[in-house]
């Protein structure tokens, strides 16, 4: 599939660009019918910086394997991440590589991954509870949210990129390349949020909101509780309390009492979970 950039639409700058933007003048992301009309294929991708996996996140992505039988999962490091953008997407190489910050460029990648092979991407702090065939049947892309309506990030983070799927060639994430581009000619590094803003869950929300105003279909956002029954704003700051005081003591990394298995045993209806470890810098 030919690559097609736009300037003008969403990565018009709006400040001074630290960063120059390196799309062509007069290509077009906007021609929205050009990806593959094919179902989301039954690969699986996270990313380590290396293949030595620590132990308890090689014990979730192994629940990832033992409920998929016959799919294709794949474990990209640092070097297989470098070698996609320079391979593939040369064009975004000089951005990929002002990132200021390791896990910008493990973000941008899963975009990557997703618009080149498709399939489905999970943060490597996601367990598997079921089998997620059901959920990908006749969808192109499917994210899921993960905010209740009173929390203070649902203007600008409802949706997060911890756990994304779609068909191979999906033009919604040519729109996000050029969202992360803009904003990495924009950021202002001291700001608290510029990595959520940059390649985070903040620049996925705006290319979502991009690409609605374009087209708006083939994309399906699936009810909180299906794959983030936790809203990480709830277990973050866990440490000492325990269940009878904060009932998600059990499901937070930080607590002395988090325990995987009885956090799990308390949404049934959910197809994964993650257990927010934040392992990123």
């Amino acid at each position: 599939m030919k690559l097609v950039l736009l300037t003008s639409l969403v990565v018009a700058a709006t400040c001074t660009s630290r960063n120059p933007l390196h799309f062509k003048e007069g290509h077009d992301v906007t021609h929205v019918g050009s990806h593959e009309p094919h179902q989301i294929p039954h690969i699986f991708h996270q990313s380590w910086k290396d293949e030595d996996v620590p132990e308890k996140y090689a014990q979730w992505r192994a629940s990832w394997i033992e409920l998929h039988p016959g799919w294709e999962f794949k474990l990209w490091t640092d070097e297989d991440n470098e070698a996609l953008v320079t391979e593939q997407y040369p064009w975004f190489k000089d951005t990929y590589d002002s990132f200021a910050k390791p896990v910008m460029k493990a973000d941008a990648s899963r975009v990557l991954y997703l618009h080149h092979y498709g399939g489905v991407y999970a943060d490597l702090d996601f367990e598997a509870l079921k089998n997620v065939e059901p959920l990908l049947a006749d969808r192109h892309v499917l994210l899921a949210a993960v905010t209740k309506e009173d929390s203070s990030r649902h203007e600008t983070q409802p949706i997060p990129n911890a756990w994304m799927a779609s068909v191979r060639h999906h033009p919604f994430w040519l729109f996000a390349l050029q969202t992360i581009i803009k904003a990495a000619g924009c950021v202002d590094t001291s700001e608290l949020l510029f990595v959520e803003s940059t390649t985070g869950p903040i620049m996925l929300n705006r290319a979502l909101k991009a690409y609605d105003r374009v087209n708006g279909t083939g994309i399906t956002v699936l009810d909180p509780g299906l794959i983030y029954p936790i809203d990480w704003e709830d277990t973050l700051f866990i440490t000492n309390e325990t269940p009878e005081e904060n009932e998600h003591a059990l499901c937070a990394p930080t607590s002395q009492h988090f325990d995987d298995n009885k956090c799990k045993s308390r949404f049934p209806d959910a197809y994964a979970i993650t257990y927010w470890t934040h392992t990123w810098g």
